[in-house]
């Protein structure tokens, strides 16, 4: 048995060999992502409140299904038609790493969250109030010691409460002196200091910051997302479930209902990326309205037209548009 084992090997050692340059090659790694046609999230189960309105349909966020490129999928993505490539350099704002950009995401869905907990409480009467509020790096510009998920408490021994604050520090530091900046990395106290760049009219240390709210609300809420999800594209329709779970009135009748779109404290809604993979990820979902932010409007009908989709696509450019059009059709 064992002898016919090893001259089946012997016969076909070349076809082994080949099979395992094959598998060797296409799976090594480029500097490129795959974007390819998303799907839908049904978040009704991700949002718990007392007493909550239970509803007939479902507002749904879109999103774009999005790999690690490596050689095989590079050839896949030129034999599928929607599938297509994007450059890592293109979604890094200086030379991050992934974990950064994976970072940045998860940061931006908690502030998106945020946004969104505050219009819905805000648009049904009920009672929100700021508890507290972190001021995280979401990017950088130049190598200075400050990393991606930085919490910034203190400029120079000033307590930073927002971005605002952090900005006048540094317009009052002279170009070229040293910031000293008190940071939470990983749950850790740490001190770094940043050198300030630029002119007179242009002062930097490198770094973006995002204000982050954190909210008291009455009835209680909690919110969960898995890890994997991030961004804040989502905003509009965490919006739209929390506030349709505090109020009496269904506002979805009975309809399957999707969108996309970011939204900030004051429920306008802004542009988000990928419209094309999310309009195809609505149609596959058998999606009936489909809300998108005004100046992604024209490229999510154009590839309705193209794909000749059966669905409502709503153009809105606040909270109020999209919830105006569900109370009124």
């Amino acid at each position: 048995m064992m002898n016919k084992i090893k001259d089946f090997f012997k016969e076909n050692i070349k076809f082994f060999i080949f099979l395992i340059v094959f598998m060797v090659v296409i799976n090594i790694p480029l500097p490129y992502y795959i974007l390819a046609p998303g799907g839908v999230i049904d978040i009704r189960d991700r949002i718990k409140i007392e007493n909550k309105n239970e509803t007939e349909g479902t507002l749904n966020l879109l999103y774009v299904t999005e790999y690690e490129a490596n050689v095989g999928m590079m050839v896949m993505s030129y034999i599928l038609k929607d599938w297509d490539t994007e450059k890592v350099e293109e979604v890094q704002l200086s030379n991050e790493s992934m974990e950064e950009i994976a970072i940045r995401n998860k940061v931006m869905l908690e502030n998106s969250m945020q946004n969104a907990i505050l219009v819905a409480y805000n648009k049904s009467g009920n009672t929100v109030n700021i508890k507290g509020q972190e001021n995280i790096v979401i990017a950088t510009t130049s190598d200075n010691g400050i990393k991606v998920g930085d919490k910034i408490l203190r400029a120079n021994g000033i307590d930073i409460d927002n971005v605002e604050t952090l900005r006048e520090v540094i317009a009052k530091t002279d170009i070229g002196e040293t910031i000293v900046l008190d940071v939470i990395r990983e749950d850790k106290a740490e001190q770094i200091n940043v050198k300030v760049t630029g002119n007179d009219e242009t002062k930097a240390v490198g770094v973006v910051v995002l204000t982050n709210y954190i909210y008291d609300v009455d009835p209680e809420l909690e919110l969960s997302f898995k890890a994997s999800e991030g961004g804040a594209s989502g905003g509009l329709m965490i919006a739209l479930n929390i506030y349709n779970s505090l109020t009496s009135e269904d506002i979805t009748k009975g309809r399957r209902i999707a969108g996309t779109g970011t939204i900030d404290a004051l429920g306008n809604v802004g542009a988000i990326d990928g419209v094309k993979y999310k309009i195809i990820g609505a149609h596959k979902n058998k999606m009936e309205i489909v809300f998108v932010p005004k100046d992604n409007y024209e490229e999510a009908v154009k590839v309705k037209e193209e794909y000749n989709y059966d669905m409502e696509i709503i153009s809105v450019d606040t909270f109020d548009d999209a919830l105006n059009y569900l109370n009124n059709n």
